[in-house]
């Protein structure tokens, strides 16, 4: 039986073929500006006398495009609000390119109306690039494919490949373990071409039963891919239905590249010092926000759980009526301790988390982690959902995979084992490439958040 390691089910090149794209239209949009600013050809010492300033202007405008969401596996998704985004994000590469230009002397350029022309130009051909990009990507061939197994992971993954063209196979059919003595013939009989692909939940005993069955048949014919391996391409996310200690004891190893872990700290260590002093500019004005609506403490101190299961302080901005330290806000809305109106802003921007820093700067936090449950609430999660306490094999996080792929912090144990899912997911493939990635992203949800 082959893997699916070589087959563009799920197609991570897009976002690169995408980011070329852009930089070659953004390098084409400065060379037409000069042609039509200077009637010719532009000479060498012209380009040259542009090549510096721009490319730092290049480098930007691909990292808003980034925090934008126009790398995003779900862009194509909404293509009537391509060129909304789009323009939305030459505004921000603009007002970048005027600091840039304006007060930054090594930057100057003359005469500065190249600028906007360049800008003008460079968002017309990006938007008619994404545009016929979209048709392109949406016309991609599609595979039939045999389905086999009954796990809730299988149903979402089926949903799934019906309504994202971006997955390169569809479901033709779906047969559960039960039926699959019965259906498989049925199938083979009525295909009789036979099926290219073949999704089977290999982790399901039922399935591993017929294993020789499978083998005989596909061997050689098809691609057998693992549905468990197919639903971590596509969502990003471990599926919790193969969690046991095996899969722990081989997929999570206890130590990361030291390198990883010395430059990840040194980061943490320089930025928490900025985080901290962002918060102290704000203390002030959150204080008294504070103190004028209800006159209570300006800051809580909970215990959480860090590392390895290790009791750890942090501080926040008090952002309820008073502190709890093991409910969910629904829980606590049903009685007198609800979210104050101060509170729903600090939350909403984040800016409650600040009072962190401090921890992060100790080492007992780092800016990149799973999120660090409330000492009360995550005993109780603990003994709901298995296997739980994995996610405390690396250190807490003001922001992680979690947080960036759910809208709000969980309020349920239900939702509680998707965040596991994607707290599972960067344990096992941290790096500071997905570090990078998670930032950027964070950036986008705060600048959304306050309506930029």
């Amino acid at each position: 039986m082959r893997s699916n390691h070589t087959i563009p089910v799920v197609n991570r090149k897009e976002p690169l073929v995408l980011a070329i794209g852009d930089l070659f239209l953004l390098a084409f949009s400065l060379w037409a500006t000069l042609v039509l600013r200077y009637g010719s050809l532009p000479s060498a010492e012209l380009i040259r006398a542009h090549e510096f300033p721009f490319a730092i202007v290049f480098a930007f405008s691909l990292i808003v495009f980034y925090i934008a969401g126009l790398y995003s596996r779900a862009i194509h998704a909404g293509r009537a609000s391509l060129p909304g985004t789009i323009l939305s994000a030459q505004i921000a590469n603009g007002l970048i390119a005027v600091i840039l230009f304006y007060f930054i002397p090594s930057f100057s350029v003359t005469p500065k109306i190249n600028l906007f022309v360049y800008l003008f130009l460079s968002s017309v051909f990006i938007i008619l690039w994404r545009l016929n990009t979209y048709s392109i990507m949406s016309l991609r061939r599609r595979n039939p494919a045999l389905v086999i197994g009954a796990s809730p992971e299988t149903d979402e993954l089926v949903l799934e490949m019906a309504h994202n063209p971006r997955i390169g196979l569809y479901c033709r059919e779906k047969i559960s373990p039960e039926e699959l003595s019965t259906k498989l013939i049925k199938s083979m009989e009525s295909n009789p071409q036979g099926f290219q692909y073949v999704v089977a939940d290999l982790d399901d005993a039922r399935i591993g039963a017929v294993l020789p069955e499978l083998y005989r048949r596909f061997f050689g014919k098809a691609t057998i891919i693992d549905l468990h391996e197919l639903y971590e391409d596509v969502f990003d996310r471990i599926p919790l239905s193969r969690m046991n200690y095996a899969w722990i004891m081989s997929q999570i190893s206890l130590n990361s590249p030291k390198v990883y872990d010395a430059i990840k700290r040194g980061i943490d260590a320089v930025l928490s010092v900025i985080v901290g002093i962002v918060a102290c500019i704000l203390y002030p004005f959150v204080a008294l926000a504070i103190k004028l609506e209800d006159k209570g403490p300006v800051f809580i101190s909970q215990e959480r759980v860090g590392k390895n299961g290790r009791l750890i302080r942090i501080y926040k901005f008090r952002s309820m009526q008073r502190n709890d330290s093991a409910k969910w806000v629904a829980e606590s809305a049903v009685g007198d301790n609800k979210v104050t109106r101060v509170g729903h802003f600090l939350r909403r921007s984040r800016i409650d988390e600040l009072p962190q820093a401090l921890a992060i700067l100790r080492g007992d936090m780092s800016l990149i982690g799973p999120r660090a449950d409330v000492i009360g609430l995550a005993e109780r999660l603990e003994k709901e959902i298995p296997y739980y306490a994995v996610r405390t094999i690396t250190a807490p996080g003001l922001t992680g995979w979690a947080q960036i792929n759910q809208e709000k912090p969980p309020q349920s144990v239900e939702e509680t084992r998707r965040r596991l899912s994607y707290d599972l997911y960067y344990i096992t493939h941290r790096s500071l490439g997905l570090d990078l990635q998670i930032t950027l992203r964070t950036m986008k949800t705060l600048l959304s958040r306050v309506g930029m």
